[in-house]
């Protein structure tokens, strides 16, 4: 109620000397004089005529306005306090007042009020004074219906004012409000929780019997296995074999894990071996190993040899004899003199010397033949051959091609003397197959493994890596190292987040990389013609197949292309020839023209 309300209209002196008639008034207006002394006096609202006014004792005349006036409320200053003495009531009265006649007009000049909201204001607060803390915060309505009652009469107050028609609506404040909706909110999840913990219970009580009973068929299922296997060997076989009886679906994963197997077998037998060559060539190097001892150590070689592979002790072998010579006999200049040196502490440990039986000539010493070895060439080749392990289509005539690149290398020990070669298979992380070495008929062949992704940038890291090490160990060997080749085969689809860039710029950079090498690039199937062209270190370097041929096709070519540049150039450095050039795959276009 920050507005006035005014209800004198006009307030002027009375005049003495006026001449005419007096000004008439309006109907809804009161005239009311007042003298000096505070007697106040109304003539029915009518004004005094001129010739009353020059001997009238009233010195001022008062307009004051008999309309009804319709105002709203808000006590803002004044809330109501609830019950609780800490959440209040927001009231809102609508009200209507007015001067209640020619009475209440004399009344209203003698109170020197101007304003009558003030009034008003003070009426109503007074008589909803405490009225909330009859009643908690939640009973607003309860509030309502209270002050609505107690404000329903008119009244008439001393200024000369009747209010009337009072219309009073409470509700709670922001505050209250929002603690009543909380209120609210809270017995709505408390009912709605109550509502849900019967089916919730009936649920966990169903899942609990579902998942006792699924153990219990678990635990049946597991016993009829065991009895099953009952008669099945437990070894690396057996657990394959009854692999592919339970997943006959993954036929592939269990030659896979006999692949495996076969390897490590292999791996074992090949390390077996030659601890068991080095110690009986030390024990020969030192005369502890007679002629009649051959038998028995050749069979606890091949004993070695056999459990590491898995066989089983291998069959007894008849020793081949030499016309004319006894099983085994060291060189006579080896072979120590008891006449000439007499018996030693270390001779007592030997075993006697071999005698011939009388019905046998003795036969001249037997010596061994020497291999002629191989002369190293002055130079050494570092090959490196990436391939590409994500194309699935390209993995057979890849492997094909290690095998006769390897059956080349073996069965041409000059050609390969020069060369160290290197396998690693690439997918989304890159991994040694064949780690650097010189191939001959005891190195194991490479064998490419399925894999899923393909990052370019792990590659071209695993290279930075290895090749920087290797040059380094084939250097302190004495030989004079080449720069090393890399063989780049792609043919999957690029890793969208690989970024490989600055991974080979730091291979490739013989600035920052002193054994930085020349990479050759070969694209097949999906591979990308920008990426192939990127990676080789020069033009001619990088090769596309054609855009019509098939996977299976191209990588053919790559492998035949592997095959005789490796072996080629191993000829040419046995030549004693160490340049480099290589010619493009069979049907293959360089990168840079296929853009």
């Amino acid at each position: 109620m920050s507005e006035q309300v005014s209800l004198i209209a006009e307030r002027k002196p009375v005049p003495r000397l006026a001449v005419g008639p007096t000004k008439a008034t309006q109907p809804h207006l009161a005239v009311v004089y007042a003298t000096a002394a505070g007697e106040v006096e109304c003539f029915d609202g009518r004004p005094m005529t001129p010739s009353q006014q020059v001997f009238s004792k009233y010195r001022t005349r008062y307009e004051v306005d008999l309309r009804p006036r319709q105002r709203s409320a808000v006590l803002g200053r004044n809330p109501l306090v609830s019950r609780d003495g800490v959440h209040a009531f927001e009231v809102r009265v609508d009200f209507c007042f007015r001067i209640d006649g020619f009475d209440g007009a004399k009344n209203w000049v003698r109170s020197g009020i101007d304003d009558a909201l003030p009034v008003v204001h003070g009426y109503l607060t007074s008589l909803f004074h405490a009225a909330g803390q009859r009643f908690a915060i939640e009973d607003s309505f309860g509030l309502q219906m209270f002050l609505n009652q107690k404000c329903a009469q008119q009244v008439l107050l001393a200024e000369g004012l009747v209010i009337y028609g009072c219309q009073v609506t409470v509700a709670p404040d922001a505050k209250s409000k929002a603690y009543l909706e909380s209120l609210i909110e809270a017995g709505r999840r408390e009912t709605l929780g109550q509502a849900e913990h019967t089916p919730n219970l009936g649920a966990v009580v169903r899942q609990g019997q579902l998942d006792s009973k699924q153990q219990e068929l678990q635990m049946e299922a597991a016993a009829r296995q065991a009895k099953a296997l009952e008669g099945t060997r437990i070894d690396s076989e057996g657990l394959i074999r009854q692999y592919l009886n339970t997943h006959p679906e993954d036929a592939a994963g269990a030659f896979e894990m006999l692949r495996k197997l076969e390897e490590a077998r292999f791996a074992t037998a090949e390390l077996q071996n030659q601890r068991a060559l080095a110690l009986f060539q030390a024990m020969a190097d030192k005369n502890l190993v007679q002629a009649g001892d051959l038998e028995v150590m050749r069979q606890l070689l091949t004993d070695v040899v056999g459990r590491a592979a898995g066989a089983g002790q291998l069959p007894a072998a008849g020793t081949p004899q030499l016309p004319g010579a006894r099983p085994w006999d060291a060189p006579a200049a080896q072979l120590p003199s008891a006449a000439a040196s007499g018996p030693t502490q270390t001779q007592s440990h030997l075993q006697p010397p071999y005698q011939q039986p009388p019905s046998q000539p003795y036969a001249p010493a037997y010596t061994p033949t020497q291999a002629t070895p191989v002369a190293r060439p002055a130079y050494a080749a570092l090959i490196y051959l990436v391939l590409d392990e994500s194309a699935p289509d390209c993995i057979e005539e890849l492997n094909r091609g290690l095998s006769d690149l390897h059956a080349a290398l073996a069965a041409a020990a000059d050609v390969s003397a020069g060369i160290r070669l290197s396998v690693l298979g690439m997918a989304a992380t890159t991994e040694p197959r064949l780690q650097l070495e010189t191939v001959t008929t005891a190195t194991r062949t490479p064998i490419l493994t399925g894999r899923q992704g393909l990052s370019y940038g792990h590659a071209f890291q695993q290279l930075r890596t290895v090749v920087a090490q290797d040059v380094g160990v084939v250097k302190a060997q004495g030989a004079q190292v080449l720069r090393p080749i890399v063989y780049f085969v792609t043919g999957g689809a690029l890793d969208e987040t690989d970024d490989w860039r600055d991974a080979h710029r730091a291979l490739t950079d013989a600035t920052g990389n002193p054994a930085a090498p020349h990479v050759i690039a070969l694209g097949v199937g999906r591979a990308h013609t920008f990426a192939v062209r990127a990676v080789a270190t020069r033009p001619e370097f990088g090769f596309m197949a054609p855009p019509h041929q098939d996977a299976v096709s191209a990588a053919h070519s790559c492998a035949v292309f592997l095959r005789d540049s490796v072996v080629g150039y191993g000829r040419r450095i046995a030549a004693g020839d160490p340049q480099f050039s290589v010619n493009p795959p069979d049907g293959f276009r360089r990168a840079e023209d296929a853009y």
